[in-house]
Parts: structure tokens; C-alpha cells; sequence
């Protein structure tokens, strides 16, 4: 072998080896590295079907579906129990009416219109204050707001617009220490 020879081979040799560093860091390694990656997928689809099916092997489409009729349920429940309520109220010896959480009036019984039935419609919005006399409006008013906004009992003392005594006595529908959505009340006049 003559220098000619051995620095072909060598050229060769070095090509050959350049070519095969090149193949492997740009076909091999990512070859292997995307399989690898295909079996930490697989394992992932596996993880989030075993998560999806529940314990009880039905899908989590079904444990959805039940928790929407058992939701359905207690809606329909829980109406039943307000229209109860209202009933029941509706015909008590007492003048009631109920608020919202800003003071507006909801509902109100059949004794709340025969007791305020002199002041006219009382029964939208804040129009009950038209049953106190007109110079203690502004302090009722402020007394009102301030129970509804502290989540308070109501209990306030003034004249009606007949120079009678009434009185107003409410509590919150609490759900939570300082949060209440509205208030019953119940009006009556001093004798």
C-alpha cells in the first residue's frame, strides 16, 4: 500500500464514520427517542382511560349523567319545599313579606294586603315604604339597609302613615356568616 492508498482509505474511513455520526444523530437517536416517547404515550392513554372509567366500570359520561338526574331531583325538591312554605304562609295570622337581598319585595302573605290595603299596592319593588309616615322614611330606610347589608335581624319601630305605631321584624336566609339571600319580615301595628 502506498500513501495514495492509505489516505483514501483514511479519507474514506473518515467519511464513512462521518456519514455514520451523521445517520445516527439525526435518524437513529430520534428514532429511538420517538419510540421511547410512543411507550410514555401509551402509558399516558392508559393513566387517563383507567381515570375516565369509574370504579364501578361505567364511564365517566355515566357518573356525569347520574349527578345531573340526582341534581334534577333535588331541584324539583327543593321547589316543592318553597311552594310548601309559601303555602303555608300565605293564610298565617301574621302580615309577612319577603325581600331580596337588596330590599325589594318578593312575596307576601294575604294579611301583609289587608293590613297595607289603606296605602294602596305595596307589593313591588321597595313600594312598602309608603307605609311609613313620610318624615321617618329616610331613617327607616337607612335602618333597612344597613340590617340587609351587615346580614342582620330587622327590627324597627316607626309610625305608619297614619300616625300608627308599627313594627318591623325580619331575618335573614343566612347562607353564610356574613352573606343572607333576603329577608322575611313581619309587619305589624301596635295597638
Amino acid at each position: 500500500m502506498n500513501a495514495e492508498q492509505i489516505a483514501l482509505i483514511g479519507s474514506l474511513a473518515s467519511v464513512g464514520f462521518g456519514f455514520f455520526a451523521f445517520v445516527w444523530k439525526k435518524l437513529i437517536k430520534p428514532a429511538i427517542r420517538f419510540l421511547d416517547d410512543q411507550d410514555d404515550i401509551k402509558k399516558s392513554i392508559e393513566t387517563i382511560r383507567s381515570e375516565v372509567v369509574t370504579n364501578g366500570g361505567s364511564s365517566l359520561k355515566d357518573a356525569v349523567n347520574n349527578l345531573t338526574t340526582t341534581c334534577n331531583n333535588i331541584e324539583v325538591a327543593q321547589k316543592i319545599l318553597d311552594q310548601r312554605s309559601k303555602a303555608a304562609l300565605h293564610y298565617h295570622e301574621q302580615a309577612l313579606f319577603e325581600v331580596d337581598r337588596k330590599g325589594r319585595i318578593l312575596w307576601f302573605n294575604e294579611k301583609f294586603c289587608e293590613l297595607t290595603e289603606d296605602n294602596g299596592n305595596v307589593t313591588e319593588g321597595f313600594d312598602y315604604v309608603s307605609i311609613v309616615e313620610e318624615d321617618r322614611r329616610e331613617e327607616f330606610l337607612k335602618e333597612l339597609h344597613s340590617c340587609i347589608e351587615m346580614c342582620r335581624k330587622i327590627d324597627i319601630e316607626t309610625a305608619s302613615v297614619y300616625d300608627q305605631k308599627i313594627h318591623f321584624t325580619g331575618y335573614p336566609y343566612r347562607v353564610g356568616d356574613n352573606s343572607h339571600e333576603g329577608f322575611l319580615i313581619h309587619l305589624y301595628k301596635e295597638n
